[in-house]
């Protein structure tokens, strides 16, 4: 097993091998969150700090890297004989050579177990585990964080802390303290939504922060110089940067874009912004809204890219189900469909690919920009690429939108995508108008 790790993943990796109790490692986006927590499940099988280890994420998505990464460490071979996937058999990727089972036999026989947070329900609640890593992405509810802890108490004493769940997480600490959890919870506080009723509350990383001891990986490993900038300063985290390896990648093609394409694909901009003024937004159901013209303009482009470049991967990310169905439909339609992953923001957490199309889809007289303005959801969208982000949508409602309008009785709220442009525009990226192949 060779290991390559920089000083930031190794400080993180020896000050979780030598603590115990319950512990955050917060870090933005690309700086090796999950492959810390990878290697760290695996540094304490081979040392003996731990005999079995569960990794949990809220995302099948997050479980799917978690398991590249443990195959990338270990290779395809041991990571079979060391590691399992369990729960739910609907959001596993079968590119991963990491056996499936719901078994009670064949999860206590292996040593690394894998898992999203909602299927733990699946297992024996006989099963432990010495040392847990939970990525808390996506987590909605404090019971959802509180849910892997469970199997980290003795089966005699677990029923104390079943009757603690639906509690604050103090309650947790405390029972760590007293019962020995072992556990490192990964995550980023400008990527997670809150987990209470308010705006103003808590995410499940903050819950921790607020309890437990924690410390940040500082750099990034996975967004090149302009993007690792962009995201920096949008989301202020104070000095995030790229690693020396990757600030320079750009986008390479096999064949040169055709015209109409030319400034959307150009490889020396890694990020572009499609202005797109025409197609309101559709509202579909009470909360979810679609906009049709977007949908086909990110068909188009994606049929464009797939004819230029065959190998890169592409994901394209939406705040709305709504949308994401939308587009689903369009790159169907052109036999895109199982090539390109189609995916809301709280589906994308965890994930990467080398370009990302990021969908704004709202488009309204009002400037009114809602829950699509927000920036844990817009931190998300421009942070999964790795070479090209590829923004649509139109760039004037995003510079003076509204995540809530102003009224007789309450102010309003500018909305987060008025900086988000701005930075765009006029520091790390490009704005184009969309030709007329895109819109017609």
């Amino acid at each position: 097993m060779v290991l390559h790790f920089d000083s930031e993943q190794l400080r993180i990796m020896n000050w979780r091998s030598s603590s115990g109790d319950i512990a955050a490692v917060v870090g933005p986006p690309g700086c090796g969150k999950t492959t810390v927590g990878s290697a760290l499940a695996v540094r304490m099988i081979a040392e003996g700090i731990a005999n079995r280890v569960l990794l949990v994420a809220y995302t099948n998505a997050a479980v799917n890297e978690f398991g590249r990464e443990l195959c990338n460490i270990l290779g395809p071979h041991t990571a079979q004989r060391l590691c399992l996937r369990t729960g739910n058999p609907a959001g596993i990727d079968l590119s991963i050579p990491i056996h499936f089972s719901v078994q009670a036999d064949d999860i206590r026989s292996r040593r690394i177990i894998l898992c999203t947070t909602l299927s733990l329900k699946r297992l024996t609640s006989t099963m432990r585990f010495d040392n847990m890593i939970i990525d808390e992405a996506g987590i909605k509810k404090l019971q959802h964080l509180l849910l892997p802890f469970q199997y980290g108490i003795n089966q005699t004493v677990s029923h104390i802390y079943q009757s603690e769940i639906a509690s604050t997480i103090d309650n947790i600490i405390d029972l760590a303290s007293y019962y020995g959890i072992v556990a490192t919870v990964v995550g980023d506080p400008k990527q997670s939504k809150p987990v209470g009723l308010s705006y103003y509350d808590n995410s499940a990383i903050e819950w921790v922060i607020k309890k437990a001891h924690w410390d940040t990986l500082h750099i990034t490993h996975r967004l090149p110089d302009r993007l690792s900038g962009l995201v920096n300063e949008f989301a202020s985290y104070g000095g995030l940067i790229s690693a020396q390896e990757v600030a320079s990648r750009r986008l390479t093609l096999q064949h040169l874009p055709d015209i109409e394409y030319r400034n959307i694909i150009d490889p020396s901009e890694v990020i572009t912004w499609v202005n797109i003024n025409k197609g309101n937004e559709e509202a579909i159901g009470p909360t979810s809204w679609a906009n049709e013209t977007e949908a086909r303009a990110c068909a188009k482009i994606c049929h464009h890219l797939r004819r230029i470049t065959r190998k890169k991967s592409i994901v394209i990310i939406t705040r709305f189900t709504a949308q994401r169905m939308y587009i689903q439909d369009y790159l169907y339609r052109i036999g895109l469909d199982k090539d390109i992953k189609v995916s809301t923001t709280t589906g994308a957490l965890g994930t990467q690919a080398d370009i990302t199309i990021f969908s704004l889809v709202r488009n309204n007289p009002e400037r009114q920009v809602g829950a699509a303005g927000t920036l844990q959801d817009l931190n998300v969208s421009i942070s999964r690429s790795k070479e090209k982000l590829i923004i649509i949508g139109n760039f004037d409602m995003m510079l003076y939108g509204w995540t809530s309008l102003p009224n007789q009785t309450k102010h309003g709220y500018k909305s987060a995508a008025r900086s988000l442009a701005r930075l765009v525009d006029t520091k790390y990226g490009k704005v184009i108008d969309a030709p007329k192949i895109l819109v017609r």
